[in-house]
């Protein structure tokens, strides 16, 4: 939701809510308006994909693809190596505002999930606020089928939401001890530097190449389902099924994209902005052989002078993968250039010497650079340049205590 819809929505749900009473016009009932089934006072509308179709760029197919190892890239979560796609739900919520708590309802569910050649839709909607328990119990019937979930924010609003529900209810669940992807997380690890925002709709305009047409703004959603009820009215709803649904498809190709980045990153992304941020979500979760080949391809790409802390993110890789000439082939070219870089110069010193045990040598790369910083303070003083050099004497310190012991 972009933030002029976040304001319309904000405004709406402060006003004050109607007393709902029955209506009597049942000629535009939900059942004679979406196709759909009531089972045991429940209506759910139901609808088949077949997997070879296409949702945007992406075929849903392709999902079978996906191998549980990048789920974990994607998810940041090792648990994910057990997740399997064919055996989970893409589900998401519409509901009567974004504040949570007793007063909010899930008036829409929709689960979407693979069989056989299909994929199946299954939209669980609250025809009254009084059907609410007999809805949640058709939910909870089709969720136990499945050890998985994929949402999109659903760890942060849905699946807590519907926790909540349920509980209010005293409708007995495991729903909490399964595994959970949130795409939303797993997008922003990708483009939080170079889409305008996260959104899924964002995401489907810029990335997946989905297109909707028929679709509504999700502020109105929560307006047109108060006037459901005092109505009874369901025509002004089918927008918002069709919203649910494309926002379920979108969970699948999203998935397999990610898929696809996380298995070819610099085949898949063009835009350095989004190796970057790929590349900082490796580091974050120590898998240096998967940054360092991102950070080369931005250099590669970029001029040099422009990415100087590109190159310090390559050497700590290559640190830490154990790789230290390379690394110090990166730090001695920093100093070269002129431009004091206090980072590069202390990790040569501490590869000086821890690795190569050379006191003396660490102890001229120290100097060396303090007699630069000296020569700084002569033209300018600031604090950067002052706790560079408060660290420098400390290492140096230390080196010569090291020397005067041998």
């Amino acid at each position: 939701m972009e933030i002029r819809e976040k304001l319309k929505f904000l405004d709406q749900i402060n006003q004050k809510r109607p007393e709902f009473k029955s209506a009597t016009n049942t000629g535009f009932a939900i059942e004679n308006i979406i196709n759909g089934t009531v089972i045991d006072s429940a209506f759910v509308a139901s609808a088949e994909y077949p997997v070879h179709q296409q949702h945007g760029s992406v075929c849903l197919d392709q999902v079978k693809n996906v191998a549980p190892y990048f789920l974990s890239l994607i998810g940041k979560d090792e648990r994910l190596t057990q997740f399997d796609l064919k055996n989970c739900i893409f589900f998401d919520t519409e509901t009567t505002g974004l504040s949570g708590g007793s007063g909010t309802y899930i008036f829409l569910l929709g689960a979407g999930y693979f069989e056989a050649d299909n994929f199946v839709i299954k939209q669980f909607f609250l025809r009254d606020l009084d059907e609410e328990s007999v809805m949640l119990s058709a939910v909870l019937g089709l969720m136990s089928r499945f050890d998985h979930i994929v949402s999109f924010n659903g760890k942060s609003y849905d699946w807590p939401l519907l926790k909540d529900r349920l509980t209010i209810h005293k409708l007995n669940s495991e729903i909490s001890t399964k595994l959970h992807l949130d795409l939303l997380h797993a997008s922003r690890r990708v483009w939080k530097n170079s889409l305008s925002d996260c959104s899924l709709g964002t995401i489907e305009r810029h990335i997946l190449n989905v297109f909707r047409n028929g679709d509504i703004p999700a502020y109105l959603i929560p307006h047109l389902y108060f006037q459901y009820l005092r109505s009874k009215d369901a025509r002004p709803l089918k927008p918002v099924f069709y919203h649910n649904k494309m926002d379920i498809l979108s969970l699948v190709t999203l998935t397999i994209k990610l898929f696809e980045i996380h298995q070819s990153p610099t085949l898949q992304l063009k835009n350095c902005m989004d190796l970057l941020t790929l590349a900082r979500h490796y580091e974050s979760m120590k898998l240096w052989d998967k940054a360092a080949p991102l950070y080369k391809t931005i250099l590669q790409t970029e001029p040099d002078d422009a990415f100087m802390e590109i190159h310090l993110r390559l050497a700590q890789c290559f640190k830490k993968m154990g790789e230290f000439e390379a690394a110090e082939s990166i730090w001695k070219s920093l100093i070269k250039t002129g431009k004091l870089k206090i980072e590069a110069i202390e990790e040569l010193a501490k590869y000086y010497e821890h690795q190569l045990k050379d006191i003396e040598g660490a102890q001229q790369i120290v100097l060396s650079a303090l007699q630069r910083i000296d020569c700084l303070e002569q033209l300018q003083h600031d604090q950067v340049l002052l706790q560079s050099k408060i660290s420098l004497h400390h290492r140096l310190q230390r080196l010569q205590r090291k020397l005067d012991q041998q």
